[in-house]
């Protein structure tokens, strides 16, 4: 039961997400139109609106015009792998091979291809990545890498770093898609120079996609997504920062930790 005090449309939009998730209202099934949920909710033309809007946000309807709003097909959700530390972009790997029916990897589970796009410049670094870096933006400029992994043509994640342009400057891992360690990754990179990463931070939040990220991740305008702010220390120090951005309709993150034995 909503509080007292909350906005009428919550209720209207908790009763149809519900029924949308449990399979009440099926995908490809009309939603009710904005006169019948005035009826038969006893609220306004605005929170009925509301309630349409949010849904069609977060990606569970989509209007058709002249048509009405319609449950869409939403691809059950899969899971990207926390263990890519040394790949470029993303700790968070796809599983390359296509599950099977309920899941799980199957005998025919058919080899999948995935692949990066990426883009590589020095620009002056944002405000926000400038407080994130701290002291270790030793120069003007920060390089940016743009990220785009997709899994057999389908968009999963788009990752963005930074790093401080001084840091790598006239080295051979200057630019983290060229050289001897291409694509090898943040750590392995700097390791080659002598920077020994030893601490990563992940800080995770759901949010609206933004207009550009919404268009590469073939999402419906403001659809949330999973959004992971990265920090790769060195000795305490800052020397590499990434966004992180996954359709949260799609997928899922999973992690593995392995735990040591336990002395009596």
């Amino acid at each position: 039961m909503g509080r007292s005090g909350s906005p009428v449309y919550l209720r209207v939009l908790e009763d149809l997400r519900m029924r949308i998730r449990e399979g009440l209202l099926a995908p490809g099934a009309r939603v009710p139109s904005r006169n019948a949920i005035i009826a038969r909710y006893g609220v306004g033309e605005t929170a009925a609106k509301h309630a349409l809007q949010v849904l069609a946000t977060e990606g569970l309807i989509e209007a058709r015009a002249g048509s009405g709003s319609y449950v869409r097909q939403v691809p059950g959700h899969r899971h990207l792998e926390h263990d890519r530390l040394h790949y470029p972009g993303s700790p968070f790997g796809v599983d390359e091979t296509e599950p099977a029916g309920d899941g799980t990897p199957g005998d025919h589970a058919a080899a999948r291809k995935v692949t990066w796009e990426h883009q590589t410049e020095h620009v002056a670094p944002p405000a926000a990545i400038l407080r994130r870096l701290g002291s270790s933006a030793a120069t003007a400029l920060v390089t940016v890498t743009r990220y785009l992994l997709t899994a057999d043509g389908e968009p999963v994640q788009l990752a963005t770093s930074y790093e401080p342009a001084g840091l790598t400057e006239g080295t051979s891992v200057a630019l983290p898609e060229q050289g001897p360690l291409a694509g090898r990754g943040v750590i392995e990179r700097m390791a080659s120079i002598g920077i020994i990463i030893d601490q990563v931070l992940e800080e995770l939040t759901v949010r609206q996609s933004l207009l550009a990220e919404a268009d590469a991740l073939a999402l419906p305008a403001g659809a949330p997504v999973l959004h992971i702010e990265r920090l790769h220390l060195s000795a305490g120090e800052p020397v590499e920062t990434a966004d992180i951005v996954i359709p949260s309709d799609r997928f899922r993150l999973r992690y593995r930790f392995a735990i040591g034995g336990i002395a009596p």
